[in-house]
This record gives C-alpha cells, sequence and structure tokens, in this order.
C-alpha cells in the first residue's frame, strides 16, 4: 500500500492511499472524508460537494456549538451517529484530523465532540492488489454517564446512477412479517425514482429531480448495490437481530437532485463511560457495463449473481 499527503480539489491537506488497483483520498484539514474512491486513473464514484452547498447553521446550533457554527457534509464518505437529532448530530467538524498507520491501512481520527462527549473514528484498511476497502468505524464515550447511540455511517454517490437493495428472503414462519419499510415524511411513495419489488428495490437517481427521498428497511441480507455506466459500487454489512433506530432500519437511503447516499446503521448500543462500540463496512468496485432496467427483477438478479452477490 502507497501512502502520501495531497491536496485534494478544494479540501486542503488529504491521505492519499493506493495498491495500485483501487486509491482513496481522505480529508485531514477537517472530517475526516473520503472524498475519492476509484480505480487508480479513473473517474471518483463518491459526490464532492466542492461549492459547500449542504451546510447546516441555526440558533441551535449557534447555542449548543458556538456562535457561527457550520456542519458541512463535504461529500464523499463520512460517520455520524444517530438517532438524528439537531444539533447533537451536526457536528461541525472542520477541525484537524490526527491519522495514524496501521499494517495494513490507516485510522483517521477527529476531534472530540464538545457537548456530545464522544470521539470518532474512521479506519481505512486496504488490501493487496483488491479493489474493495475495509471501513471500520468506532466511537468512544467521554461523558460521565451512559449513552445510547448507534453508528451511522454515510457514503454520497455521484448522481444517474441506479441502486438496488435487496428484499428479505421467504422466512420458513409465515406467520410474521420479515419486511419492514420506513418513509420519511417528506418521501412521496408514489415517486418515479422509487420501485418496491418482491425481490428488490430500487432507486434510480434522476438530476432534474431536486425533491428529497428517503426509505429505510431491516436489510438482512446486508448488501446494496450502486450501478453507473462504468462501475458498480457494493457495499455491505451485517445485519444483526438487535434493536436498530428509525424503526428497525439497518439500511436507509436518501436522495436528491445532486446525489445519492447509501447509508447503514450499526445496532443501538449502551456505552459506559470510557466505553466504545465499532460498525465495519465493506465497499467492493467493479468494472461493468450498466444495462439494467430498475424494475427488471430477473435482470437484477442475473446482473447481482455475476458479481458475486
Amino acid at each position: 500500500m502507497e501512502l502520501k499527503e495531497i491536496t485534494y480539489e478544494n479540501y486542503g491537506k488529504c491521505v492519499q492511499l493506493s495498491n495500485g488497483v483501487v486509491d482513496v483520498v481522505v480529508t485531514i484539514d477537517c472530517g475526516p472524508r473520503i472524498v475519492r474512491f476509484g480505480f487508480v486513473g479513473g473517474d471518483n464514484i463518491f459526490y464532492n460537494d466542492l461549492d459547500r452547498v449542504y451546510c447546516t447553521q441555526n440558533e441551535d446550533m449557534d447555542y449548543y456549538y458556538g456562535k457561527g457554527a457550520a456542519c458541512h457534509l463535504y461529500g464523499g464518505h463520512r460517520l455520524w451517529l444517530a438517532p438524528e437529532r439537531m444539533p447533537q448530530s451536526y457536528f461541525p467538524d472542520n477541525d484537524p484530523v490526527i491519522y495514524a498507520l496501521l499494517s495494513d491501512g490507516v485510522t483517521f481520527s477527529s476531534a472530540k465532540q464538545a457537548h456530545n462527549e464522544v470521539q470518532t473514528r474512521l479506519e481505512v484498511v486496504m488490501g493487496r492488489d483488491s479493489a474493495d476497502i475495509m471501513l471500520v468505524h468506532s466511537v468512544m464515550n467521554f461523558a460521565k454517564e451512559r449513552q445510547t447511540l448507534a453508528l451511522w455511517p454515510i457514503t454520497m454517490l455521484n448522481g444517474s446512477g441506479l441502486e438496488v437493495i435487496p428484499q428479505n428472503r421467504p422466512d420458513e414462519n409465515e406467520l410474521l412479517p420479515n419486511r419492514v419499510l420506513t418513509l420519511w415524511p417528506y418521501t412521496d411513495s408514489q415517486d418515479p425514482r422509487l420501485f418496491i419489488g418482491n425481490r428488490f428495490i430500487t432507486l434510480h437517481h434522476d438530476p432534474n429531480m431536486q425533491k428529497p427521498l428517503k426509505i429505510g428497511l431491516n436489510n438482512v441480507l446486508g448488501w446494496s448495490a450502486y450501478i453507473t455506466p462504468q462501475t458498480t459500487l457494493v457495499k455491505r454489512f451485517v445485519h444483526s437481530s438487535a434493536a436498530y433506530p428509525d424503526y428497525g432500519s439497518s439500511f436507509e437511503t436518501y436522495l436528491n437532485g445532486d446525489y445519492l447516499a447509501m447509508e447503514t446503521m450499526s445496532p443501538l448500543y449502551t456505552m459506559e463511560p470510557g466505553g466504545a462500540i465499532r460498525h465495519v463496512e465493506n465497499l467492493s468496485l467493479f468494472h461493468t457495463n450498466n444495462c439494467v432496467h430498475p424494475q427488471d427483477e430477473d435482470g437484477i438478479a442475473k446482473y447481482m449473481d455475476h458479481l458475486g452477490q
């Protein structure tokens, strides 16, 4: 693995990791955010908010974090904490990041979050000659009391792709439900970008539709895919039988006209003072040719089988 400090886009100082197959770029002047993931010399599949369009500033932020506090999404991949609350979830992580080398990756530690009394850490692990990375997310409780939280990694992706989410397979016990679909207040169940099939749910990003849409579900199979004309990203995680936020959602997805976000959740954990929790994801890239129709479940199944999913 090759590692070097670079200046990337308008994010300032960053760390670039590469194994010769794929490379990632992580911010260290703020964040951390993984603002690039792609094949070496290829396109970046992550969305970058270079104009800083997505910024939260309000009276609650001023009162909680200090006058002028601003939470920028920045783009790329980030770690938030759930359940979502204002202003606690919108920590303005605009300070420098500390990073440390591992044998097969790098850890990035943010500043301790004032008033929230936690500190988050992102570990990026990259194997040799592989087109996938492992992301280990963790949070430590610095408060004097217990805190109940879930880790919430969010991956913002460039538009015009197709997201595929598997529906849970039939269970032997047909007397009990096995699928949960959570809709946010602004979500239109008739939105043409959303297709709910018997085997898959798909969301087709349309840059001409700015209206936001968000859904959540109990993704027992623990994967989702984002298909673009040249590249497919598969995001994997482990779903457990523990309690999850947002009516039992272990996976959530959000889109607007600029990007699509793939979001996994850890279960809700109660951390003792000084305790920590962690949540692991794997992101894999494939060179592919997008010829999948959003409502062709047989075609989607064949496509994903080809990727070994």
